[in-house]
């Protein structure tokens, strides 16, 4: 299997077994969204050395660099198209052009960190316009190709933050539940049309959205918000207990290929060690005790934070020693 570690080094591993033939053999198109990068950029590469049509598309293309280097290193191809699923014409353009789309990724998510208190309304829509309402508009861009078809796969990339809350994440997890329950309530309906749909929930995995200081609110360092210093601890959780701790991206790969290549998918999977264990502790009632764990965790992380920031600022005031 082709890989990606955390530092952008790619490496090259044997494709998932009996994947390829039965991709070769039905040639079916995969459309995917957000393949600048992390699932997707690896899914668009896995599915394209397996034999699938894949459509990969980003937002930005000057960020295609990486996904053409991928490709070229696992003698793949695909075609590479500019797709921002907060544009609806954007989205109207793709569909039209790749109808029918046989599976469809919805991948594409940003996730902008902060405290309810502190992210701005402007940065909240800008979350649900991408993680949620894109798409929306793309699925059902793209799912009247598969009723004409007779069948047809869409799979939902969602969070462990679309099951549970997550601290310092509101915005995000909201707009997360929002996309578990669309793509549960869509399942029912699109069934009779045998079209699956697939939410996808991954716990913390390596990827580039969980860099510590990339994608966080324009108040975020704000020392008049009262949540000031526990941003700063939350920022040193995530950098000593949660990134260390990380799953690996490709897990989430190998799962979305199986899925791709299932007769009958389940209608949700739950993807890495933290992941399976908060969705037992809610199965067991037992939520609050894994909040109130969480939330001594960020007391601990944010005391050693203002303990090292008192340091940093009695450092600076201490007079230079006499010469």
């Amino acid at each position: 299997m082709f890989s990606l570690d955390f530092d952008g080094h790619f490496n090259h591993d044997m494709p998932i077994q009996g994947l390829r033939m039965e991709a070769i053999k039905k040639k079916k198109r995969v459309l995917i969204t957000g393949c600048s990068s992390g699932f997707g950029l690896l899914t668009a590469v896995e599915a394209a050395r397996a034999g699938y049509d894949v459509v990969a598309t980003m937002r930005n293309l000057g960020k295609a660099d990486y996904l053409r280097q991928a490709l070229d290193q696992a003698g793949a191809a695909a075609a590479i198209e500019r797709l921002d699923v907060a544009d609806r014409g954007s989205i109207e353009a793709i569909a039209e052009k790749y109808r029918p789309v046989d599976i469809l990724i919805n991948n594409a998510g940003i996730l902008i960190m902060g405290s309810f208190l502190d992210i701005t309304e402007d940065e909240m829509r800008t979350i649900f316009e991408t993680n949620y309402f894109g798409v929306v508009a793309l699925t059902r861009a793209v799912v009247v190709g598969m009723i004409e078809n007779g069948s047809g796969l869409v799979i939902n990339i969602a969070s462990l933050a679309g099951l549970i809350g997550h601290i310092f994440n509101a915005a995000y997890c909201a707009s997360k539940h929002a996309l578990v329950g669309f793509s549960k309530s869509i399942r029912q309906e699109l069934e009779p049309f045998n079209i699956n749909v697939v939410s996808v929930e991954p716990g913390y995995h390596k990827t580039e959205i969980i860099r510590a200081n990339a994608n966080i609110s324009e108040n975020f360092y704000d020392q008049d918000s009262p949540m000031f210093q526990y941003n700063r601890g939350f920022l040193r959780l995530m950098r000593d207990e949660i990134i260390p701790h990380a799953g690996v991206a490709q897990d989430v790969v190998k799962t979305i290929m199986k899925i791709m290549a299932a007769d009958k998918p389940k209608g949700h999977y739950v993807i890495g060690k933290d992941a399976r264990f908060a969705t037992t502790m809610q199965w067991l009632g037992a939520t609050c005790a894994l909040e109130k764990k969480i939330h001594n965790k960020l007391l601990a992380a944010t005391r050693r934070e203002n303990r090292r920031a008192e340091a940093r600022k009695a450092k600076r005031k201490k007079p230079p020693a006499n010469q």
